[in-house]
């Protein structure tokens, strides 16, 4: 009876998205620390309930990496416009998503439907990029205690997850191109 539970809290995530892009523009961290935890929640809620009550849909199998997506990349290129974010790493993160998403896109066209099972490298990957998310507002909020060096903290995870988008692009390609060989696709 509740089964289109899920997707209603993933089309609420996709709407908090303007809000959190609209609140990191206007450079009130607070509130888009509080619409990004929203977000996350929302995210983990949804996806509990798809897998506990095996609420699954086709649309929500969609719906719910769309939003993610549309998540990170709204945060990392406003997040880079006001300059918290080096623009470099913003742009980085956001083709790597763009790229990911063209690639699906693409591999849906040419090979066939695309099982959007995501790997343990891509897990690790995406909470990697929201624990980034959560320490970068928490330090543009003032919300650090003194005693953490919130510049050190951003840098360094910057580091990882310059390792990390790289191995989960890796691992997305040949992802892709050993499901494209075993359908005898030639991509």
């Amino acid at each position: 009876m509740l089964r289109w539970l899920p997707n209603i809290i993933s089309y609420t995530r996709i709407a908090l998205v303007p809000l959190v892009f609209g609140a990191l523009l206007d450079a009130r961290f607070g509130l888009a620390l509080m619409l990004f935890v929203a977000a996350g929640f929302s995210d983990g809620l949804d996806g509990f309930l798809a897998r506990r009550f095996r609420w699954h849909t086709e649309l929500g199998a969609i719906l719910d990496p769309i939003a993610d997506k549309l998540l990170l990349i709204a945060t990392f290129a406003a997040l880079a416009s006001v300059g918290v974010v080096p623009m470099w790493f913003g742009m980085i993160v956001i083709a790597r998503d763009l790229i990911i998403m063209g690639g699906a896109i693409t591999y849906h066209f040419v090979v066939g439907d695309l099982e959007g099972k995501p790997t343990l490298v891509s897990k690790l990957n995406t909470m990697l990029l929201l624990l980034y998310v959560l320490v970068v507002l928490i330090n543009a909020a003032g919300m650090l205690p003194a005693a953490v060096p919130g510049e050190l903290l951003t840098d360094g995870l910057q580091a990882v997850l310059l390792v990390s988008l790289t191995v989960s692009t890796i691992d997305y390609v040949r992802t892709a191109l050993r499901g494209a060989r075993l359908t005898g696709s030639q991509v």
